[in-house]
Formats: C-alpha cells, sequence, structure tokens
C-alpha cells in the first residue's frame, strides 16, 4: 500500500482560477476512490496541469522528486484504442505526443481517457441531461457503451447536436467539464469505458481497496 498518490491530469485551462473547479469536479468523480484513501489516511492530490504536455512532464519531474509517491499521469488518447493497447506505446507512437516511458514507472501509472475527457459524458446521458436541462437531445448522442469507439470529432459533433436546444446552447470545456464531472454518474461511466474502469482498478490496488 501506498502512502501518497498524485494524479498529473490533462486539462483544467491556464490558470488557477478554472482548474481549481476541475481539480474539484476529478475528485468528486473519483470520490469512491477519494474515501477510501482518507479512511486509511493516504496523501491524495488531482493535480490540474492544463495541456497534456505540461502535464507529462510534470509527471516525469514528480517521478524525479518524488519517487516514494505513486505518481500517476491522467490524459486523453486522443484515438479511440482498445483496452489491450499498452498506453505507454500508444503515446510514444502517437503523432505530435512521441512521449517514452520515463524510469521509474510503469504502465500502470499512465492512465487514459479514451477518446477524450468528454467520452465519460456521453457514457451517461441523464448525467448531462441534470447538467444542461429537459431540452437536452439524449437522441443526438451515440449508444453509452460506445462511448470509448468514437472519435474526438464524433464526440463533438454530437455534444453540438445534443445541447443546441438547451439554454446552453453549446457544450464549453471550461465551463461545463467540471460540473459534468460532479453530475455524471461514475458507476455508469465505468461499465461503460474500459479505460475508466482501469483507472478506478489502478487507483484502489495502489490503496489496498476495492472501490
Amino acid at each position: 500500500m501506498v502512502n501518497r498518490i498524485a494524479v498529473y491530469v490533462e486539462g483544467g485551462g491556464p490558470t488557477s482560477a478554472t482548474r481549481r473547479p476541475f481539480r474539484d469536479g476529478m475528485c468528486t468523480f473519483l470520490g469512491s476512490v477519494l474515501c477510501e484513501v482518507r479512511r486509511r489516511r493516504i496523501g491524495w492530490q488531482v493535480i490540474p496541469c492544463g495541456g497534456r504536455k505540461q502535464a507529462y512532464d510534470a509527471f516525469v519531474d514528480a517521478l524525479e522528486k518524488e519517487p516514494e509517491v505513486f505518481n500517476v499521469l491522467l490524459v486523453d488518447s486522443e484515438d479511440p484504442i482498445a483496452i489491450t493497447v499498452p498506453p505507454w506505446k500508444h503515446l510514444a507512437e502517437r503523432p505530435g505526443d512521441g512521449w517514452s516511458e520515463p524510469a521509474g514507472t510503469d504502465e500502470a501509472r499512465c492512465q487514459m481517457m479514451v477518446a477524450c475527457m468528454e467520452a465519460w459524458f456521453l457514457a451517461d446521458p441523464a448525467g448531462m441531461t441534470k447538467h444542461f436541462g429537459g431540452n437536452f437531445d439524449i437522441g443526438k448522442l451515440p449508444p453509452a457503451n460506445q462511448a470509448e469507439t468514437r472519435t474526438k470529432s464524433d464526440i463533438d459533433d454530437a455534444l453540438k447536436k445534443a445541447t443546441r436546444p438547451t439554454p446552453a446552447k453549446e457544450y464549453q470545456k471550461i465551463r461545463d467539464g467540471a460540473k459534468l464531472l460532479e453530475q455524471v454518474n461514475p458507476a455508469d461511466v465505468r461499465k461503460h469505458c474500459k479505460w475508466c474502469e482501469r483507472l478506478f482498478r489502478t487507483l484502489g490496488g495502489a490503496i489496498g481497496a476495492s472501490v
């Protein structure tokens, strides 16, 4: 069992003012883990880093400076990928990334939102309706169990069409992302998104708990 967990996550925007709600939203979404962390008196941090490269660099730096911490990188995969694909291999081969697996880590420390965080929202249309209101057009979304099979452009297009009849008129990542992390049901997301389930199982395994 580890003594401290730090999750370096892509997202949250450019400033502390936008990153704080995102951090809180991610902590709410990971609430079953956080509950066990607190019960076991284990240190816990979710660290929004803005861009994906910033998240990777912060993670690498943390591995060097705090090797005793269970440091985890959480980024978008950017593409739909099978759960059998080693994440470090994907990030090493993906154009625009080319990230090597740092010393002192392993596949478990590399976690991905496939193809992006918004796929988690697609996995719980009811949670999205709570946020956007009754005019939210669920019929414009792909089936929840196909959330991780969609490309980022597919997801963006679905969100645009589904939110158009609502007062919000559109999905905005900074405005809506953190709030949706608090609204969607993690159990539904885990059921439909294998990579999300992998994240929970990895964090639970690190603290010796079933989450």
